[in-house]
C-alpha cells in the first residue's frame, strides 16, 4: 500500500504543470458512530491525509484517506469491542465562491475497510489476547464544509457498509485540518 500511495502522489505531481493547484491536506475530528452500529459503540476519533489536482478554480479531484476509530460502549455489564473503519477514496470538491471563504460540497467513493479491535484476557488474566476481524466494503463519503485560507473545516457522513452480521457501519465525523493549495486558491 505505502508503494501505490508513493506512485499516486509522484504521479499527481509529474501531470502538475506551472498552472496546476495541487492540493495536500491533513487533519483530525469526532467521530460520531451511525446505523446499526450506534447500538454498541461509542465516538472516537477520526484522521484524514488528501493528496490532489484542482482540476479548475471550482472542482479539484483528490485520493483521500480516512481513518477512525470508534471506541466499544459498556451496556448492561456487556463489553463492546472498539471499531476501526480505514477508507480509502476517490474525492471530488465543487466551491461555491472562488475566493475567501469558500463553502464547498464534496464526495468520496471507494473502498472502507471496517475492523473489530477487541482485548480479551485469559482464564488467569495474566495474559491479554489481541483479537481482530476486518471486511471490506464499498465505501461512500459526502461532506459539506468551507475552506478560509488554509484552514479546512467539515462535515462529513461515511457509510462503510455491513458487517458479516449483516450490520450497517456508518460514523458522522466534524473535522478540522490544513488543506495547502499550490498554484492557485
Amino acid at each position: 500500500m505505502k508503494k501505490f500511495l508513493l506512485f499516486v502522489g509522484i504521479a499527481m505531481l509529474s501531470f502538475a504543470s506551472a498552472n496546476a493547484q495541487v492540493k495536500f491536506g491533513f487533519g483530525l475530528g469526532y467521530a460520531s458512530p451511525m446505523g446499526d452500529a450506534s447500538d454498541f459503540l461509542d465516538g472516537g476519533i477520526s484522521a484524514h491525509l488528501e493528496v490532489g489536482y484542482g482540476v479548475t478554480e471550482d472542482i479539484d479531484v483528490s485520493f483521500l484517506y480516512q481513518g477512525d476509530f470508534l471506541v466499544g460502549a459498556d451496556i448492561a455489564n456487556d463489553s463492546y469491542g472498539n471499531l476501526t473503519i480505514g477508507s480509502y477514496l476517490v474525492n471530488t470538491r465543487y466551491f461555491f465562491k472562488k475566493e475567501g471563504f469558500r463553502p464547498y460540497a464534496s464526495l468520496g467513493l471507494g473502498m472502507a475497510n471496517v475492523g473489530g479491535v477487541e482485548l480479551e484476557a485469559s482464564n488467569n488474566n495474566s495474559e491479554l489476547e489481541l483479537k481482530t476481524d476486518s471486511k471490506s466494503n464499498f465505501g461512500i463519503r459526502p461532506a459539506l464544509g468551507f475552506k478560509y485560507k488554509v484552514l479546512n473545516f467539515n462535515v462529513a457522513y461515511l457509510s462503510a457498509g455491513k458487517t458479516d452480521l449483516d450490520q450497517s457501519v456508518g460514523d458522522l465525523t466534524v473535522n478540522i485540518g490544513l488543506l495547502f493549495t499550490f498554484g492557485g486558491n
